[in-house]
């Protein structure tokens, strides 16, 4: 346990944050409880109830925390690529993201509380605001695939992603396929990248996305 020490409100959520994100990362979501963070962050039981008010809650922010990285690298990449949103490059950075087994863990837990579900998410509108200024600038005033255009393949993205990650080796096993081939994923991100591109300019007759 952490020594208690004075310290401000906003030091205390954070260390209480933080301590959270090494619980979970370490026993996953459904072994750690308040008491134990409270505990390991060196604060009063009753200050983690103060600041996150229940369990779920608080990994509601753990889990934000960690979406917050994935877009950000999204950003980066979106940027190393002079602005234009490639669905492949896109597509890197959410699988190698989840294939740390234990942000699936985190996600699949917290999608299934309904303090969880259906929370805002004002991140990610802020990704597909990116993608949509990237579109627009790459092709300098012509047609662009539509904001519902952009917004479905986004969601075709994380949907595949997030299936992968969680049914991909047992799929790959059941076609016959050898799991720990990393070949069969590299091309599920190929073959996925270019439905995803081809979607994207299925309005706007542009080569974005490829």
């Amino acid at each position: 346990m952490a020594p208690r020490r004075r310290r401000s409100p906003a030091e205390s959520r954070a260390e209480l944050l933080a301590a959270a994100a090494g619980l979970i990362r370490e026993r996953g979501p459904d072994n750690v409880s308040l008491r134990q963070i409270a505990e390991a962050a060196g604060v009063a039981h009753g200050l983690a109830s103060h600041y996150f008010g229940t369990y779920a809650a608080l990994v509601r922010e753990v889990l934000r925390a960690e979406n917050d990285r994935i877009e950000a690298r999204v950003r980066e990449r979106i940027q190393a690529e002079d602005g234009v949103p490639t669905a492949a490059g896109i597509m890197g950075v959410l699988f190698d993201t989840l294939a740390d087994e234990r942000y699936l863990r985190l996600f699949v837990w917290a999608e299934m509380h309904a303090e969880y579900r259906g929370a805002a998410r004002p991140e990610l509108v802020e990704l597909v605001d990116t993608m949509e200024a990237g579109i627009r600038a790459a092709l300098a005033g012509g047609p662009v695939p539509s904001r519902a255009r952009i917004e479905a393949v986004v969601l075709v993205g994380l949907s595949a992603a997030y299936g992968f990650a969680i049914g991909g080796r047992s799929w790959l096993a059941g076609l016959g396929h050898d799991p720990d081939d990393p070949a069969y994923e590299a091309e599920f991100r190929v073959q996925l990248a270019r439905m995803m591109g081809a979607h994207m300019v299925e309005e706007s007759c542009s080569p974005v996305g490829e």
